[in-house]
């Protein structure tokens, strides 16, 4: 996807915005029989946005010093997917650390 920038971007909006969705659909779904259900909807939502953005970052900053000091080591292949599954730990350690927060 080298040649393609726009096209990369475009793909994770569209993935980010498409999860998103399904997401708020879910919790509108789960609230939709209870009484005023309004504030837990809003807080769901809220709680949904900040574990996406906390994954996001915290995901990302991890898996970019893990793929310079494996890719020194390793090489780049190897760089590359240790960054991946270091960003994918984090990303659970942010979920569940988000649900003990919740509880």
């Amino acid at each position: 996807m080298r040649n393609f920038p726009f096209i990369t971007t475009l793909l994770g909006v569209f993935f980010l915005c498409f999860s998103l969705v399904v997401s708020i659909s879910s919790i509108l779904k789960k609230h939709k029989q209870s009484e005023s259900p309004q504030l837990k909807i809003v807080k769901e939502i809220l709680v949904l946005l900040l574990t996406i953005l906390l994954a996001m970052f915290l995901g990302g900053v991890a898996g970019m010093y893990a793929n310079q000091y494996a890719a020194q080591r390793f090489g780049v292949m190897a760089g590359v997917l240790f960054a991946l599954a270091i960003s994918f730990a984090a990303g659970y350690l942010v979920r569940s650390g988000m649900a003990k927060v919740v509880k």
